[in-house]
């Protein structure tokens, strides 16, 4: 192998031996888990303030309604008197609260419709991070046991069950562990003579083939 290609594979090893090192999975499945927190923090923040938002809308449908009815009442007795110009103005009035109190309603809806989306979205954000807490726990005894060149025999990780930005994370350093056991079972095992089978291998056969000729020479001599 020429010079270059050994130092171009070097500079290889060498930058994804760094990026392992910089992506460590239990520190980043701590992150993802940060993250989903914070998410779920923002998603309590959004209903509380929705739920206000409903609260404010329906108090101000309920004061427009009550103000319509008392410019109805002004229009009733305005025509009563005969004083149609005044019956007019409070006919455009009661229109006008009318109009703010459907506004106001339609308000209020909107902002309960998304109190029910948000609160939907908080329970199974929190059914995740309940799973991925124990997710993280199986990934780090994993990863305990490959740091002690030991093969875990652990299940695969549930496809479909976890959906978020921080389950993906969490699927991908299940990945990295699972390549770490893999090279821990294809690389990490002391040799051992017992377990070698030197039928088929033909430096052995070489050294075998040596050392009886020179026995055969040291018996000759």
């Amino acid at each position: 192998m020429s010079i270059l290609n050994r130092l171009s594979n070097l500079t290889k090893a060498t930058i994804h031996e760094v990026l392992n090192k910089l992506e460590d999975p239990i520190l980043m499945t701590g992150q993802y888990l940060r993250n989903l927190e914070e998410d779920i923090a923002t998603n309590e923040n959004l209903i509380r303030d929705q739920k206000t938002a409903a609260k404010v809308n329906e108090q101000k449908s309920l004061d427009a309604s009550r103000n319509a009815q008392l410019q109805e009442q002004k229009a009733l007795d305005a025509l009563s008197a005969g004083n149609e110009e005044a019956a007019r103005r409070a006919a455009v009035a009661k229109i006008h609260y009318q109009d703010e109190a459907e506004n106001f309603a339609a308000n209020a809806k909107q902002a309960e419709s998304q109190v029910f989306e948000l609160e939907l979205r908080l329970k199974e954000a929190k059914e995740e991070l309940a799973q991925l807490k124990e997710k993280r726990k199986e990934l780090a005894e994993r990863a305990r046991k490959v740091e002690q060149s030991s093969q875990a025999e652990c299940p695969n990780f549930s496809q479909g069950t976890y959906s978020g930005a921080a389950a993906r994370g969490f699927e991908r350093m299940e990945e990295k562990i699972s390549e770490w056991e893999a090279n821990i079972s294809k690389f990490g095992s002391p040799f051992s003579a017992e377990t070698a089978n030197p039928d088929n291998d033909p430096a052995v056969s070489e050294e075998l083939q040596r050392l009886k000729n020179q026995l055969y020479s040291d018996k000759n001599k």
